[in-house]
């Protein structure tokens, strides 16, 4: 029997976008295409002109394609092109890259879940919950369907809303909407998790609440949606040019958890890594800052200061994700060129100091052989009246302070540079084993206490300056004050 006029059902399309539109179905069979025309109208660039004819007959919906570009789709198989096919109730179809789903005007689609609400008068609500069919990827848009009924006999304004989602994540198509005694309508909810951890993998149970306003009753239906996981991750490193010490700062970006190894490269595989933790778990969202010390494993010991790129690498466990992050090590080795004039100076200065010492020598060995006549008799006169010899004055040679004191000045000792500048005393930035190291100060190097004393770590720390520059904290002895770093200078 021919139902011209007669309302069929409604075909639901949502695009890739995240717009959904109603198409109500009046006819038995309508032609589903891009152009103007078709019974059903979708203007997407994926939608053939006349992609494909939807048919209705004896309660059975069939789907053919009409020779279209980019196919049509039943569930997630590609169906054959001018063959009918059918269309299983619940089952969505797509046409290119945009999905619908056909809805009978008749009857709610099996496997809805469906609540109604009786009150004493026999007044009903009826609500009925279709979830999406499939799994959503974070950051794209899936539909719920909400069918309501009004079987009671009076006009009644319904609200509808989702609860135990967050409510960023929800749009209802028609928050509110009037019915008739004996009306149905479906509503439409898009379902949107944001690309991002807060949305981690895994299933979301819901349900919508329908509220009569003429009854003041809440009639609520049960339904579910299921995110997929998606990976993302990326490190940091801080400073990204230092001397040693560094921080690298793994952060997870993804919605499911992940474990990552640490790695250190350079083009010349000259330095060593150690990490404070190379592997690790890190939850969605979750920030971990892992110590770094990277070392070259042989240093020159003359040339100028340079800096050597490295780079650190992270590893998700069993996946092919990687991220990377760039840093420079600074190398300074300890007889760089700027330190050569001082160094020939110095030399120029010794070799001063010891011939003036052999001349000095010399002239003594002359006066002692050839003794002037009348100095001895000089003396021998002077022998009945000596005075008593004058003692010498106190200051008059410099002595080192018994210790050391700010304002006075200071000379580094125990801290040769064998095999390398790395035993040499540390300047860190702050008093302490975990502040960052500034630079490195030999035996033999001198100093001006600046600050101090503090007690941190077990150690007395003193802030000095050397005559390069270099200023921060240093240790005056070890932890047990057996061996001294940093002794008084005159």
């Amino acid at each position: 029997m021919k139902r011209d006029n007669m309302d069929y059902g409604t075909l639901r399309v949502a695009t890739p976008d995240g717009q959904i539109r109603e198409h109500p179905v009046t006819v038995p069979s309508v032609v589903i295409g891009r152009a103007d025309g078709n019974q059903v109208v979708i203007d997407h660039v994926s939608v053939s002109r006349r992609h494909a004819l939807l048919v209705i007959e004896s309660g059975r919906i069939t789907i053919e394609d009409l020779g279209s570009g980019t196919g049509t789709f039943v569930g997630t198989q590609r169906i054959p092109a001018n063959t009918p096919n059918i269309v299983e109730s619940g089952q969505t179809m797509k046409f290119g890259e945009v999905e619908a789903r056909f809805t009978s005007a008749e009857a709610v689609a099996p496997g809805a879940v469906a609540a109604i609400a009786v009150d004493d008068t026999d007044q009903t609500i009826g609500v009925s919950l279709l979830s999406p069919s499939q799994p959503v990827a974070a950051g794209s848009p899936t539909t719920a369907t909400v069918n309501v009924q009004n079987r009671g006999n009076v006009v009644d304004e319904l609200t509808i809303r989702i609860v135990d989602l967050p409510e960023s994540w929800v749009r209802v198509s028609r928050p509110t909407l009037s019915l008739v005694p004996g009306a149905r309508d479906e509503i439409t909810v898009v379902i949107q998790p944001p690309k991002d951890s807060a949305s981690a993998a895994g299933e979301y149970p819901f349900s919508v609440a329908v509220t009569s306003k003429a009854r003041g009753r809440e009639v609520r239906a049960l339904g579910k949606v299921t995110i997929l996981g998606f990976e993302g991750f990326r490190i940091t490193l801080e400073p990204t040019r230092g001397q040693r010490d560094f921080v690298v700062s793994a952060t997870n970006d993804g919605n499911v958890a992940m474990n990552l190894t640490l790695s250190g490269t350079d083009e010349a595989r000259e330095f060593g890594y150690t990490f404070g933790m190379q592997q690790f778990d890190l939850a969605p969202g979750e920030v971990k800052r892992i110590p770094l010390a990277v070392r070259p494993t042989r240093q020159n010991k003359t040339g100028p200061e340079t800096y050597r790129p490295f780079r650190i690498e992270a590893r998700h466990t069993g996946g092919h994700a990687v991220a990377m992050a760039d840093g420079s090590l600074i190398l300074k080795p300890p007889m760089q060129p700027y330190k050569w004039p001082a160094i020939i100076a110095l030399f120029v200065v010794l070799l001063a100091a010891v011939g003036l010492v052999l001349y000095l020598l010399s002239q003594n060995d002359d006066d002692e052989e050839q003794p002037d006549p009348e100095a001895t008799q000089t003396q021998e006169e002077g022998d009945a009246t000596a005075e008593p010899e004058e003692t010498p004055e106190p200051g008059a040679t410099a002595t080192p302070p018994a210790s050391l004191e700010v304002g006075g000045n200071g000379v580094i000792v125990n801290s040769a540079p064998i095999p390398d500048t790395s035993n040499c005393l540390a300047v860190r930035e702050n008093p302490g084993t975990d502040g960052n190291v500034e630079g490195r100060l030999c035996t033999g190097e001198k100093v001006a206490i600046e600050g101090g004393p503090r007690n941190a770590d077990g150690f007395k720390w003193w802030e000095i300056e050397a005559a390069n520059g270099l200023a921060g904290w240093s240790a005056e002895a070890s932890a047990d004050g057996t061996t001294p770093f940093i002794v008084p200078a005159p």
